[in-house]
């Protein structure tokens, strides 16, 4: 017993040294951030935990989809579908085929996600709104921006549909300053963009590496 609390105290002199050189070494904030993954790690826990094991309906409207087929929203629920699926515990995500279908048959008129999701058997409706939505900034440069809005429908329960969990308007662009690495093409830009932008909403919802949002902010070219 003794043997094994000498070796703990051993480990924690020298991770406590370890941690004393990532601060004399680092600069103020860095530091902090090498310091507190030594004590927790980067791992950020999903902000709403309610779609374990749920049917869950992925819905994105833009300014563009009320006027007929919109590939903007049909890529971001999409690949926010396929996220979920990989990384929510017994998640069943509505096929966006059914969603689809349902909406040629109601003629649904973006008026009520509740009804929507009602419609295909949901548990819970992930409302993806987008406005605003450009890739360009001026007539040479690429920037993604749009402004954000996302609103979870709980429709378990007697009382119909309720707000279980939202966030924004928020705007979110890329880059924050400057140009991108990426100049080649609209399209490899606007690839990139969406991208960024589902992991963003994804976040919300999943455990993740808090160091990734720092590396996006970084990422000013």
């Amino acid at each position: 017993m003794i043997k094994i609390h000498q070796r703990r105290t051993a480990h924690a002199i020298t991770g406590l040294f370890a941690a004393v050189l990532i601060v004399s070494f680092s600069g103020c904030f860095g530091a902090m951030a090498q310091l507190a993954y030594v004590i927790k790690g980067y791992d950020t826990p999903a902000k709403y935990n309610g779609l374990t094991g749920k049917r869950v309906a992925i819905v994105c409207v833009s300014d563009a989809s009320a006027y007929g087929s919109d590939p903007l929203t049909y890529t971001v629920a999409k690949a926010l579908g396929l996220k979920l699926a990989q990384g929510v515990k017994k998640i069943e995500v509505v096929p966006h085929a059914e969603i689809e279908n349902w909406i040629d048959q109601n003629g649904w008129d973006e008026a009520s996600f509740a009804a929507l999701g009602k419609g295909v058997n949901a548990d819970r409706v992930i409302a993806v709104e987008i406005g605003g939505y450009s890739i360009h900034e001026g007539s040479t440069i690429y920037k993604g921006k749009c402004e954000l809005t996302v609103s979870v429908f709980d429709l378990e329960g007697d009382k119909g549909a309720k707000v279980a969990y939202g966030f924004g308007p928020e705007e979110y662009s890329f880059p924050k300053n400057g140009r991108p690495a990426i100049q080649s093409s609209d399209r490899q830009f606007e690839a990139f963009y969406l991208s960024r932008l589902t992991q963003r909403i994804a976040n919300h919802f999943l455990k993740h590496d808090r160091l990734d949002s720092y590396a996006e902010d970084a990422m000013d070219f």
